[in-house]
């Protein structure tokens, strides 16, 4: 007898209101003696009571066994948990007199209702004030009104007939009322769970759980309310990049932000950690990878990013851009700033006013286009940072010095 035999039988004596389920599960030919299951479903409103009772088992029978009890007891508490939620969808609305929080969770408990029957309405009225819904049945007599207590937000139901005469309910798995915020309801606490939520889980999810067969831009859409919900609107976190960029120049002393926009719009980003940049100079390798890749939400644009490797042969991430397509300019900018970032590592132990002064004297080496006076700069920086020299002589001078740039070739 395999488990889905045990979830079937289960099932069957749940239809036939059975409160126990005796069962000998024989595990091999050569075993003499077997176990008793005991499935017990009452005194629990949330599932079934597994025990077991084992007869010389052999040990490996046994861990199998019990595998398959545990593996039941699982299944038989998730259709429990998820009958409670249906059968409390099913009695959702009391009668007359029932109130509601707002008129957004009036609209939420009849569109429950009638999905969990199979049934479809229509509004004849839905505004601030007062709500009315009907079968879409013309002959059927199903009827809610509900209007707003007083000046509150408040709603009660005044009339209600909750007897349907149109003889049956919708025979397809689909639902009109399914709608994006409904299932958004449904799978907001799941992904703050689960933030890599997959819609067609969502999708599969929704119709063991509900009898509901979503199409999938439904299920998208609903995805992105409910994300919207918990983190807020993603166009708004716009307006912090500033506040961000603020915040790690304070936070993190010697990291570098570049931030663009243009008229007033996003353009581009630029990040470098101080931490990240000393990491790469005194635990890296002395390569550095440069690559983009598209950014997959519906703002679009383009992640640029400089990693390295260090001891251990994994990735080491140095700095990282944002920009709003991959283009030579985005890429030339991109490059000009972190070209930067190793001037500014070799400096990073002197104050700001002398930081700011070798800056300007390493312009001057780079642009001059005399040999004799770009030797002099040299000299002038060896006795005032020797560090600095010393990086810049092996960092290949004929090809950022005009003094001694040989030319096309």
């Amino acid at each position: 007898m395999s488990d889905k035999d045990i979830r079937n039988m289960h099932q069957i004596h749940v239809n036939l209101n059975a409160t126990v389920i005796e069962m000998v599960v024989t595990h091999s030919s050569s075993l003499i003696e077997a176990a008793n299951v005991v499935i017990n479903t009452s005194g629990s409103s949330h599932g079934a009571e597994i025990s077991w009772r084992s007869k010389n088992i052999s040990k490996s029978s046994s861990s199998n066994f019990i595998q398959v009890v545990e593996e039941t007891r699982a299944a038989i508490e998730e259709e429990g948990s998820q009958r409670n939620s249906l059968d409390a969808w099913k009695s959702c609305i009391e009668g007359v007199g029932q109130e509601f929080k707002n008129v957004e969770t009036l609209r939420d408990t009849i569109r429950n209702l009638c999905i969990t029957n199979c049934r479809y309405f229509v509004f004849m009225k839905n505004d601030r004030e007062r709500v009315t819904v009907e079968c879409a049945y013309e002959e059927c007599e199903w009827r809610i009104h509900a209007s707003r207590l007083g000046n509150g937000e408040k709603f009660a139901i005044k009339k209600l007939n909750s007897n349907h005469t149109c003889g049956g309910g919708m025979q397809v798995r689909s639902h009109l009322k399914a709608s994006k915020r409904w299932v958004s309801n449904i799978v907001k606490d799941k992904l703050q769970d689960m933030p890599l939520y997959k819609l067609t889980d969502i999708i599969k999810d929704i119709r063991r759980e509900y009898g509901v067969q979503l199409p999938y831009h439904q299920a998208w859409h609903g995805k992105e309310l409910a994300i919207k919900e918990i983190y807020g609107d993603r166009s708004l976190s716009y307006d912090r990049i500033r506040w961000y960029c603020d915040a790690i120049v304070q936070t993190n002393p010697g990291s570098i932000v570049e931030y663009e926009t243009i008229k007033g719009r996003f353009r581009r980003l630029f990040i470098c950690f101080h931490a990240s940049l000393l990491g790469f100079i005194k635990g890296c390798r002395p390569l550095i990878f440069m690559d983009g890749t598209f950014i997959k939400h519906k703002d679009g644009g383009v992640l640029l990013g400089a990693t390295a490797k260090d001891g251990n042969d994994d990735m080491f991430p140095i700095a990282y851009g944002v920009v709003d397509i991959e283009t030579d300019e985005n890429w030339e900018w991109f490059c000009q700033i972190f070209k930067k970032l190793f001037i500014v590592a070799v400096l990073v132990h002197y104050r700001a006013a002398e930081r700011k002064r070798l800056l300007d004297l390493l312009n001057a080496i780079a642009y001059t286009p005399r040999l004799n006076v770009f030797q002099k700069l040299i000299g002038k920086l060896t006795s005032e940072a020797p560090g600095a020299s010393t990086f810049l002589l092996h960092a290949n001078p004929e090809y950022w010095a005009n003094a001694i740039f040989s030319g096309p070739s």
